[in-house]
């Protein structure tokens, strides 16, 4: 850990020399780095196991149940996430001192929400059919929102106030009492009830913990001020639409799915779309936790610095998402195999392999949608949501009855497509990545390269996949100057300085 510090500080070292950025930012990105990197592996690692269980104990048909149950509950409750947390990192980040205002105001807010929307969810259950244990988990479900969404606001103001050693301590604290008390439930023969009354308890302890050190920091209080709360309502109306928009479109699917085929059918889709979720962490880790902040001090001080933030951004998640899709498409099998050890979830491989393009384009999708939120222009993301749903229910309609799991992850994948597109005219000429597009294609070039020597292995065990992908991409990606050779030449000369 101490050599990927220092290689990292060297790194921005770079950085804060070419560009005149203040230290104790490039230090505060380097520490948050660090620890969100080793949260986020434990966390991933917990996650794993608790598919690992899901896949051991829980069929198809259940865990099809309790996924369905899920993704209603987020499509009803967007609004009590959209805009409000994306607000209270930007301005705070601005505004250290008002974190207790903002905090007070939101947690209000979303309470008020959450009443109205868990009683929509009761409704919506009972319209749409569902039997009397899946009603069970739409119950247990909506109160793992109302704590979920406590827990994010208090996790928004530590991210904008550079601590984010709370937060990810809180979050691998759920993840892995989840995977432990689900493995010790479900062993000794418990239901798929118990299991989503675990999810809701570990969500609690997270938020509990993350309360204890936010108000030790910034004092116990609680600030309401109508006036204030009436503008957090207002502002957070393009973000409300826009998160509805986009929770639709990103989860009518499985809901398409549930009324148009089978439990087993849900099942098969939401299993391989774990996994797609699972791997969101990059992003997430590189740009909603750590740059979001940085963008949003940048873009009412220097353009010049979002830009080159904004490249290298995109750079990072270009260089590690290509292998990691690349990988999930050669290997799909494999993982599926790992998993999901019953032959019935063998069904879920070209679910996998079908979202996969979607990745890559998801992960630039996120670096375009903080840019156009640091800059305040959010509004142009409703018109995008909106056009997205539109063509994806649609597609999703026509290719559902007759493709089923696997249509509706391909309509995925040329959702983001879409988005994408869109989103390179939204974003304004001068904020273009446009060095990105020579360290895309190097590290396509580089990916192939390491598929070409993994496709005879994969028949192997995922450790001997692993084992020969990351040298062989990695060589090649050096090889083939994916990283920018003045870079190098840079990072080779500090190290000799510094040395």
């Amino acid at each position: 850990m101490k050599k990927l510090r220092k290689v990292i500080l060297i790194k921005l070292d770079l950085l804060q020399q070419s560009q005149d950025v203040p230290a104790v930012v490039v230090k505060r990105v380097v520490n948050n780095t660090l620890i969100s990197l080793v949260g986020q592996i434990a966390t991933s690692a917990a996650t794993f196991l608790l598919t690992l269980v899901y896949g051991y104990f829980l069929g198809a048909a259940k865990f099809g149940e309790l996924y369905a149950a899920i993704t209603l509950v987020l499509l009803v409750g967007i609004p009590i996430e959209c805009g409000f947390n994306q607000q209270i990192t930007r301005e705070v980040a601005q505004k250290p001192g008002e974190a207790l205002r903002y905090l007070s105001n939101t947690l209000l807010i979303k309470g008020t929400l959450w009443l109205v929307l868990y009683g929509i969810i009761l409704l919506l259950s009972w319209l749409l059919g569902y039997r009397g244990e899946e009603r069970v988990l739409v119950i247990i479900c909506g109160c793992t929102l109302l704590s979920t969404a406590i827990t994010n606001t208090f996790a928004a103001v530590q991210y904008a106030r550079g601590h984010v050693i709370f937060s990810v301590t809180g979050t691998v604290l759920e993840k892995g009492l989840s995977a432990l008390l689900g493995f010790l439930l479900l062993r000794s023969g418990a239901g798929v009830q118990a299991m989503a009354l675990v999810l809701l308890g570990c969500s609690v302890i997270n938020g509990a913990w993350q309360a204890w050190w936010l108000y030790r920091e910034v004092g116990l209080g609680f600030v309401l001020e109508w006036e204030h709360i009436r503008k957090l309502v207002s502002t957070s109306v393009p973000f409300l639409v826009y998160g509805m928009l986009s929770v639709v479109y990103y989860r009518i699917d499985t809901v398409l799915l549930s009324i148009m085929t089978n439990a087993a059918t849900v099942g098969w889709y939401g299993s391989a779309y774990r996994l797609f979720d699972m791997l969101v962490f990059l992003p997430t880790l590189v740009i909603s936790n750590i740059l979001y902040p940085v963008f949003s001090k940048y873009a009412t001080t220097s353009s010049d610095k979002l830009k080159v933030a904004m490249e290298k951004a995109t750079n990072c998640l270009l260089i590690s998402g290509m292998p990691i899709a690349t990988g999930l498409l050669v290997a799909a099998p494999s993982i599926v195999r790992v998993l999901y050890p019953r032959s019935e979830f063998m069904h879920a491989v070209p679910v996998l392999q079908a979202l996969t393009p979607g990745l890559i384009c998801l992960y630039m999708n996120m670096v375009s949608t903080a840019m156009l939120v640091s800059t305040r222009q959010e509004k142009k993301l409703v018109s995008m949501a909106a056009i997205a749903l539109v063509w994806n229910l649609c597609l999703n309609l026509i290719i559902i009855p007759r493709y089923q799991h696997v249509g509706a992850a391909v309509v995925t994948s040329l959702t983001e497509l879409l988005l994408l597109a869109m989103s390179a005219v939204a974003l304004p000429r001068a904020l273009w990545p446009r060095t990105s597009m020579q360290v895309a294609w190097k590290a396509v070039l580089a990916s192939l390269i390491m598929a070409l020597v993994i496709w005879p292995l994969r028949a192997s065990s995922m450790v001997v996949m692993i084992a020969a992908a990351l040298p062989v991409y990695v060589g090649a990606a050096t090889l083939l100057g994916t990283i920018a050779h003045e870079d190098m030449a840079a990072l080779y000369g500090t190290v000799v300085r510094k040395s």
